[in-house]
């Protein structure tokens, strides 16, 4: 008999208005959301870094790794950065994929 994980069923909240209001009202519904979380959390430093108008940008992309949650969860804790890193080149490829196809028709 084949298990399935509650995490397994998660839905990923896209939007990062819905993420907000998420974790404000319970971060026990979304524990895996979690790693996500404190990973972009160590990345503070660095946003608080970069220009103005590259903040904005910077947290949008971090913030896409939310549709990639099940898969961060899978690998752990131990290799949130990595998790994320890859989530956003796989965000990026889709991108630059989607926009190849737009300019060749």
């Amino acid at each position: 008999m084949e298990t399935i994980s509650q995490s397994s069923l998660f839905i990923p909240i896209t939007t990062t208005e819905m993420k907000n209001e998420t974790c404000s009202s319970s971060s026990n519904l979304f524990p895996y959301d979690n790693i996500i979380t404190k990973e972009i959390d160590t990345w503070k430093s660095y946003a608080d870094c970069l220009r103005k108008q590259d903040i904005e940008l910077f947290y949008k992309m971090l913030n896409s790794c939310y549709k990639y949650s099940p898969a961060i969860t899978v690998q752990g804790k131990e290799y949130s950065t990595t998790s994320v890193l890859m989530s956003i080149l796989l965000e990026h490829h889709k991108n630059l994929l989607y926009k190849t196809q737009i300019d060749n028709i």
